[in-house]
């Protein structure tokens, strides 16, 4: 096959490509639920996640027939080539670009339909040196001693962490709370007039899917505390 066949073949591919992220956008119709929103928003990334495999290799191929021709000194078509793999290098950042808006707009809407407040039921959590006991998970009295739930498939984003505990005056220390990724701190105090609830910060959660522990990180005597909720909010609300 002639050189030139070849670099026509490469810019016909990556013409077809990029072409087909180019569908309708209509994720902003007002009188569009937000579910079927949901639902173009993940359309339109597919499209666009589809196209990005094509068009990184006609980039490499573009890059090989550049070279090709300039080393055979057939520099109109090493120019061609060299323009055409340009101009789908900067498709590509576009692409990038508007892959990360869509990515932006389906989290933000995800996250306005979630529930004012997830309960995390103790129940469902795994235990580790820690008992549930009087509709509490008590018994933190060794550092690491921790209570785990899978995480209800929640978008990515932070999380105000609420913890509703007693904690007698001889109980008491720091508290870890951790995802897959990241993590925070919290000081567990005294509550001297029954139950407490308390915001223990804002939590990233990088996998909504992953999971949430709750651990001893110190302990100023026998036990850290006596939990008896735990809900996320999302930050945003």
């Amino acid at each position: 096959m002639k050189p030139g066949l070849v670099l026509s073949c490469a810019f016909v591919f990556a013409g077809i490509a990029v072409l087909a992220p180019a569908a309708e956008k209509r994720t902003d119709d007002p009188g569009a639920s937000q579910d079927i929103a949901l639902l173009r928003l993940g359309y339109e990334r597919s499209l666009i996640e589809s196209s990005l495999a094509p068009v990184k290799q006609q980039i490499t191929t573009l890059t090989g027939l550049e070279k090709q021709f300039a080393d055979a000194r057939d520099y109109d078509a090493a120019i061609t080539a060299r323009d055409e793999r340009k101009r789908l290098q900067n498709e590509l950042g576009r692409l990038d670009k508007e892959l990360l808006l869509l990515q932006t707009r389906e989290q933000a809407l995800k996250t306005s339909l979630l529930p004012d407040r997830i309960k995390l039921p103790l129940e469902s959590a795994t235990l580790s040196n820690v008992v549930r006991e009087g509709g509490a998970i008590t018994g933190w009295s060794k550092v690491g001693a921790a209570a785990t739930w899978k995480l209800p498939a929640l978008p990515a984003g932070g999380y105000e962490v609420m913890l509703r505990y007693r904690c007698g005056a001889a109980e008491g220390g720091v508290l870890l709370l951790k995802e897959s990724r990241f993590s925070l701190t919290t000081n567990i105090e005294t509550t001297l007039k029954g139950p407490a609830e308390r915001n223990a910060g804002t939590l990233k959660i990088s996998d909504g899917s992953s999971t949430l522990t709750l651990a001893a990180q110190s302990l100023v005597t026998t036990n850290l505390m006596q939990l008896l909720g735990v809900e996320l909010v999302p930050a945003s609300r």
